[in-house]
């Protein structure tokens, strides 16, 4: 009897450690969108949107990094869309169906806040869309001010990440088991 009990016991452990995912991602993505937004932010306040761009580009990994703590040991994160600004954040295979799913969806379009995709490897990834908000169209909007748009090309030649309108879905923000 006692070896059935410590077996439940193991398990409801083993279960409870493997469903802090969730909670964990989600918690992860709150830190990394705070750190970033705060930090752009006040970079926009003190410089302007154009010494912002190069800022958020030199600065981006850093930044989340850092909000991100010790949990860098368990996961890894980043952003990506169906429309990119840095090539470093093209999608992965995983992420493909997730994207064509939301593009062109509006905030409250779809009842899904976030989404746990498993991977062939059994790790999961959460997904959690980001949708434009004011102070994104500076950069990201249907229209961009010349000196704007020309710094966001020299450092970024290839730039796909523009035309989006307010409240529009931009992409995902993911975090993987590693």
């Amino acid at each position: 009897m006692k070896f059935f009990i410590l077996i439940i016991l193991f398990l409801n452990v083993s279960f409870a450690q493997t469903d802090n995912f969730e909670s964990d991602a989600k918690a992860l993505v709150r830190d990394l969108k705070m750190s970033l937004i705060k930090n752009l932010s006040e970079k926009i306040a003190k410089d302007g949107p154009v010494e912002a761009i190069p800022y958020c580009h030199a600065n981006v990994r850093p930044i989340a990094k850092s909000a991100a703590k010790d949990r860098v040991d368990k996961y890894e994160f980043g952003r990506t869309s169906h429309k990119i600004r840095n090539p470093g954040n093209a999608p992965q295979a995983w992420a493909e169906n997730y994207l064509k799913e939301f593009e062109g969806k509006k905030m409250g379009e779809t009842s899904k806040k976030f989404i746990i995709h498993q991977l062939e490897n059994s790790k999961r990834v959460y997904l959690e869309p980001l949708y434009v908000e004011a102070k994104c169209l500076l950069c990201h909007g249907e229209t961009i001010s010349e000196n704007i748009s020309q710094k966001i090309k020299e450092i970024y030649p290839n730039d796909k990440a523009v035309g989006f309108k307010l409240g529009e879905f931009r992409g995902f923000i993911w975090v993987k088991e590693k």
